[in-house]
């Protein structure tokens, strides 16, 4: 007898891979000239870094538009990091595809709805740097290497 195939599971990846790769396109070469993304996802997700000062404006769900002023987008297996002028200031966020709520581009009438995952914590994103959570599992190798 076979495994049961999650389909809802499948989609979902499929369609990060999608956003993914559209991330990656527009931060190699930007968008075209009507292109531009709205982006929205939830702030409970753990892994989602916004500074304060823009959480206190939006609630639980943020909507992040790319377009004409974004910078430095980075796109990593698990999320994406990108700077964005705000009316405090300018500011870099991290957004985990896992806190996904919607991606769409309604100048091509593209659209993805996503329910997001907060139990996918596994990383944790920092300034740039990808560390492991404290409900990541961490095997340590010293005990596998040959002793001389």
């Amino acid at each position: 007898m076979g495994q049961k195939i999650d389909y809802a599971q499948l989609l979902r990846e499929a369609s990060i891979s999608v956003v993914r790769k559209i991330l990656e396109l527009a931060a190699a070469d930007g968008f075209s000239k009507k292109q531009h993304l709205y982006i929205t996802f939830t702030l409970a997700h753990r892994n989602v870094a916004v500074p304060d000062i823009l959480k206190e404006d939006v609630g639980d769900e943020m909507t992040i538009v790319l377009q004409y002023e974004f910078w430095d987008l980075k796109v990593d297996e698990f999320g994406f990091t990108v700077g964005l002028a705000f009316e405090h200031s300018d500011e870099t966020l991290y957004v985990p595809f896992a806190a996904l709520i919607s991606v769409s581009d309604p100048s091509e009438g593209f659209s993805l709805e996503f329910v997001p995952d907060l139990a996918d914590t596994v990383r944790i994103h920092t300034h740039g740097a990808v560390q492991e959570s404290a409900t990541a599992k961490v095997i340590q190798l010293d005990r596998y290497r040959k002793r001389d």
